[in-house]
């Protein structure tokens, strides 16, 4: 039996291949078996399925230098005005060297997260960055309910478009995550020698506790529960004992009061180092940020007076008129 099947495999070779050219095979062609096993009586025949079966593709990502991506994609960063510029081509670089560093790895250490963080590129809106709006997202169900939200935040900076963002980190530490949003806008303009606008300032503080961090294949998911919301850093005179003395917004207790469930956004860092940090929300928009400092303490801003700023007003107007500006 044996030398049956040998004489039918020399004889199916010699006719696939004639002279160095392959000519058609005889049909239908033979699938043999190894004829060990069957000499031996090891089992039955394997069936041809099993035997055409391609193996399976890994899709093994790329192994790029760290170090060369990161540089890289702060380069790609620095051309986009942190993702807000109108045209958004360069955006779509950003987006590709931050997916290439993502598939080098997502933490796996929460400890790195810690520290304060400012926000150098976003693909959306700065201020969803905040936890206050992730929480409001949180609130919506994918889908039409997802794009109302989406076309409210699209209205919003439209309405603060003459505001003008300064600084906007976070910062994290072991269970807390804080948002701090500077932004300035220009009040009733004060004529001395010209148009010198008044300039009001304030930074808007989001806190949310981090009820769980949880490592997945994308990354490591914090989740978040919104605690409150206030104003730090405040030139408005009478305003600010009022701000410095506690006043914000309980999320909480205005959650409570309304018939929804109380949200909890998700945010995930997807890669993470002592220097850079790439994050994704919901919705996959791309948040990068650049570390400041391991430190977790806040910002405290008391070296902002609550004076609107008119005496440093006077004070330049008067060195420009009597020269003394710079002495």
């Amino acid at each position: 039996m044996a030398a049956t099947h040998v004489l039918v495999a020399l004889m199916t070779a010699a006719a696939t291949t004639t002279s160095g050219f392959l000519v058609p095979q005889l049909a239908p062609a033979m699938h043999l078996p190894p004829l060990r096993s069957m000499a031996e009586g090891e089992g039955d025949w394997p069936s041809d399925s099993a035997e055409d079966a391609a193996p399976d593709v890994i899709d093994v990502p790329r192994v790029e230098d760290r170090e060369s991506l990161k540089k890289e994609l702060l380069l790609a960063v620095s051309r986009t005005a942190r993702g807000q510029q109108l045209d958004k081509r360069p955006n779509e670089a950003v987006n590709d060297v931050a997916r290439r560093l993502e598939a080098q790895g997502a933490p796996t250490d929460a400890q790195l997260l810690n520290g304060r963080w400012n926000l150098a590129y976003c693909s959306t809106y700065l201020f969803r960055s905040s936890p206050f709006w992730m929480a409001g997202r949180a609130a919506c169900q994918d889908g039409e309910e997802a794009r109302r939200y989406d076309w409210f935040c699209d209205q919003h900076r439209k309405a603060t478009m003459v505001s003008e963002i300064g600084a906007v980190r976070q910062i994290v530490a072991p269970g807390r995550l804080v948002s701090e949003f500077e932004t300035s806008v220009a009040a009733a303009p004060m004529r001395v020698g010209g148009s010198m606008p008044v300039t009001i300032f304030g930074s808007i503080v989001s806190s949310a506790d981090i009820t769980a961090t949880t490592e997945t294949p994308r990354g490591l998911e914090k989740t978040l529960e919104m605690a409150d919301v206030e104003v730090k850093g405040s030139n408005i005179p009478l305003l600010r004992p009022l701000l410095d003395n506690g006043l914000k917004l309980d999320s909480r207790r205005v959650n409570d009061a309304l018939p929804i469930d109380r949200p909890f956004p998700i945010f995930t860092t997807t890669y993470c180092d002592g220097d850079v940090r790439v994050s994704r929300d919901v919705d996959d928009n791309l948040y990068v940020y650049t570390k400041e400092s391991d430190d977790t303490t806040l910002t405290s801003y008391d070296d902002v007076d609550a004076d609107l700023g008119i005496p440093e007003l006077i004070r330049g107007a008067l060195g420009v008129m009597t020269g003394s500006l710079n002495n």
